[in-house]
C-alpha cells in the first residue's frame, strides 16, 4: 500500500511539473506587441556608416592612386551628363582629375575646371597663347571665364596637391620648361618655376613624364639626352635635379623612393626621393614602360610585352610573357589594386584579353574582349574593374567587370574618330573622356529598395526581417536603427539571411536579399525603429518609423 501511494505521489508530482511548465510557457508567451505612435524623428545617417569616398588626383601617382580607386563603384550606373570639352594633349586624351566639387582637365594649350555636379565651366587658363581667340570657337565655353598666360609652352602633364600643378614643354631652343601652380578655386597663377637644364646641355628641358605629388613635393621628368628628374616643393622651391639620361617616360613613388624609366634606355632607376641620389640601377634587355609601385614591388612591362615585377631593392622577381600593351607615351595598360594586377594584352592574335594576376605573378583569371576590340588602360577599384576599349568600327567603349572577369555592364560612346577612352574614378563615380570633345559622368543616383519589413516577438527577443536590394550598385549594408523608451538612436548592422559559398557576381544585395537582426526587450517597454538600406555608392533609403509597446 505504501509502495502504491509512493508511485501515485511521484506521478502527481511529474504531472504537476509538466502542467506548471506548460502554463508557465503559455503565460510567458503572452508577452505581446502593441502598436504605438512613433515619438522620435529619424536622424541623418552618420558619415562613418556610409562607404568611403576618395578623389582622383592624377592618372599616375604613388601607391595610393596608381589607376586604383580604394573604394567601390557602381555595377550598372547611368549617364548623369555628357559635356563638350577639349582634351587632346598632343595626340592623346587627357584624364579627368577630380577633387571636391571640381573636375580638372587639360588640352595641349591650357587647363580648366568643370563643376562636378553639372559639368559647367568654372574657369580656364590658356597657357600657350596670349590670346583667347581660339577659346572663343572651341569648348568648353563661355570664353569670359578664361584668362591667357602666353607662355608659348604646351601642357604636358598635370595633377593636384595643394595647388593644380602643370608641367609644360620648353619653348623650342629658347627657354626651359615651366612647372606652374594654379589656385584650384579660381585659376590664379600662384607661382611658376623654370626647370633649368645644366649649362651646356644638349637641349632644353621639356616635361615628358607623368607628374607626381607626394610628401608635399612635386616630381616630374624631362626630355632628351640628359633626361632630368626634377623635385619641386609645393611652395615652388626647386629641391633637386637628377640626370638619368634619355626621355624620362615614367615615375612611381613608394616608401621614400622614386622609380624612373626612360626611352630608349633599358634601365630602371631608384632615386632617393629627398635627395635625388641614385640608390640602384637595373639594366634590362628591352625598353621599359612607366612603373607602378605597391607592397614593396615595382610593376611594369617592357617593349616585348612582358609583365615584370622588381623588389624595392632592384631584384627582378618574375617576368611573364603576356603581350602587355601600352600607349605611345610608354604608359602600360596595367592597373594595380589591393589584391591583384590587371594587365591588358595588346600584342598577338585576337581576341585580346585582360589578365588578372596575383603579386607572385600567377595568372588567376581573365576576361576576353570581342574580336574587333582592343583594350586600353584599366582602372581598378575594390571590386569592379573599368576596362576602356576601342572598337574596330569606330567609337569607344568601357566594360564594367566584376573583379576583372565577369561582365556587369558596358557603355558605348559613338564618335567618328578612333580614340581609346580614358577613365578615372572619384567619389564612387566614373568619368570617361570618350574623345577629345566629350566627357561623360557615370554614376548611381538611385536609392536602394526596401521591399518588405516584419517584426515578431519571441519570448523577450524582438526579431526583425527585411528584404532589400539595389540593382545599380549592390548593398553596402542594411541597418536597424532603434530606440528603447525614447533613448538615443542605436545602430545595429543586419545580417544577410543566406550566405553563399561564393559571393554572387556583383556582390550581395544586387538582387533581392533577406536581412535579419534581433534585440532584447522587456515587458512594459516601448521600442521605436526604422530601417536604413545603404548602397555601395552612398545612396540610402530610410523606411518609415514604427513603434511598439511590449506588454503582457
Amino acid at each position: 500500500m505504501n509502495v502504491k501511494m509512493g508511485i501515485l505521489l511521484i506521478s502527481f508530482f511529474l504531472v504537476g511539473s509538466l502542467l506548471i511548465a506548460y502554463f508557465g510557457g503559455y503565460f510567458k508567451s503572452k508577452v505581446i506587441l502593441e502598436s504605438a505612435s512613433p515619438q522620435k524623428e529619424p536622424e541623418k545617417v552618420p558619415v562613418e556608416l556610409l562607404p568611403s569616398k576618395f578623389p582622383w588626383s592624377m592618372r599616375k601617382s604613388g601607391a595610393e592612386s596608381d589607376m586604383f580607386y580604394p573604394s567601390t563603384i557602381p555595377r550598372k550606373p547611368k549617364v548623369v551628363f555628357s559635356v563638350n570639352i577639349s582634351a587632346n594633349m598632343g595626340g592623346r586624351l587627357a584624364n579627368a582629375v577630380v577633387e571636391g566639387d571640381k573636375i580638372f582637365l587639360a588640352d595641349h594649350q591650357g587647363v580648366y575646371v568643370l563643376n562636378r555636379d553639372d559639368g559647367a565651366l568654372s574657369w580656364g587658363v590658356e597657357v600657350y597663347s596670349d590670346s583667347l581667340e581660339g577659346r572663343s570657337i572651341s569648348h568648353p565655353q563661355p570664353v569670359a571665364k578664361w584668362k591667357a598666360l602666353g607662355l608659348w609652352r604646351f601642357v604636358e602633364a598635370y595633377g593636384v596637391g595643394k595647388y593644380l600643378f602643370v608641367g609644360t614643354s620648353s619653348k623650342l631652343d629658347v627657354g626651359d620648361a615651366y612647372l606652374l601652380a594654379f589656385d584650384k578655386d579660381n585659376g590664379e597663377l600662384v607661382w611658376k618655376v623654370e626647370l633649368e637644364s645644366e649649362p651646356g646641355a644638349s637641349s632644353r628641358s621639356s616635361v615628358t613624364s607623368n607628374l607626381i605629388v607626394a610628401e608635399e613635393r612635386v616630381y616630374v621628368g624631362s626630355v632628351r639626352d640628359e633626361g632630368y628628374v626634377f623635385c619641386v616643393a609645393e611652395n615652388g622651391n626647386v629641391i633637386w635635379r637628377s640626370k638619368v639620361g634619355a626621355n624620362v617616360k615614367g615615375l612611381a613613388y613608394g616608401e621614400g623612393a622614386l622609380f624612373v624609366t626612360s626611352d630608349p634606355s633599358k634601365k630602371l632607376y631608384a632615386l632617393d626621393a629627398k635627395t635625388g641620389e641614385t640608390i640602384w640601377v637595373f639594366e634590362h634587355d628591352a625598353m621599359l614602360t612607366a612603373p607602378s609601385y605597391r607592397y614593396g614591388k615595382i610593376i611594369l612591362s617592357d617593349s616585348q610585352g612582358n609583365l615584370l615585377a622588381f623588389s624595392r631593392d632592384g631584384d627582378l622577381l618574375w617576368k611573364k610573357p603576356l603581350g602587355v600593351g601600352g600607349d605611345v607615351e610608354g604608359d602600360p595598360f596595367v592597373a594595380v589594386s589591393t589584391w591583384n594586377i590587371y594587365a591588358v594584352r595588346g600584342m598577338g592574335e585576337k581576341p585580346l584579353n585582360l589578365f588578372i594576376l596575383d603579386f607572385d605573378g600567377n595568372v588567376v583569371g581573365n576576361f576576353t574582349m570581342a574580336s574587333n576590340e582592343r583594350g586600353g588602360k584599366p582602372v581598378a577599384s575594390q571590386d569592379v574593374i573599368v576596362l576602356p576599349v576601342m572598337q574596330g568600327g569606330g567609337g569607344g567603349k568601357i566594360y564594367l567587370l566584376w573583379r576583372g572577369w565577369a561582365r556587369l555592364s558596358e557603355f558605348v560612346f559613338q564618335n567618328e574618330n578612333m580614340w581609346m577612352p580614358t577613365a578615372s574614378v572619384a567619389y564612387n563615380e566614373i568619368y570617361v573622356v570618350a574623345s577629345p570633345s566629350v566627357l561623360y559622368k557615370l554614376a548611381d543616383t538611385e536609392k536602394p529598395k526596401i521591399t518588405a519589413l516584419a517584426a515578431k516577438l519571441f519570448d523577450e527577443t524582438l526579431i526583425f526581417n527585411v528584404t532589400a536590394y539595389d540593382e545599380e550598385s549592390a548593398l553596402h549594408r542594411v541597418l536597424l536603427v532603434y530606440s528603447l523608451n525614447c533613448s538615443q538612436w542605436k545602430y545595429k548592422e543586419m545580417d544577410i539571411s543566406k550566405r553563399y559559398f561564393v559571393e554572387p557576381v556583383g556582390g550581395y544585395g544586387l538582387t533581392e536579399e533577406g536581412y535579419t537582426a534581433e534585440i532584447q526587450v522587456h515587458p512594459s517597454s516601448t521600442v521605436e525603429f526604422y530601417i536604413v538600406a545603404i548602397d555601395k555608392s552612398g545612396n540610402y533609403e530610410t523606411s518609415k518609423s514604427y513603434a511598439y509597446r511590449i506588454s503582457k
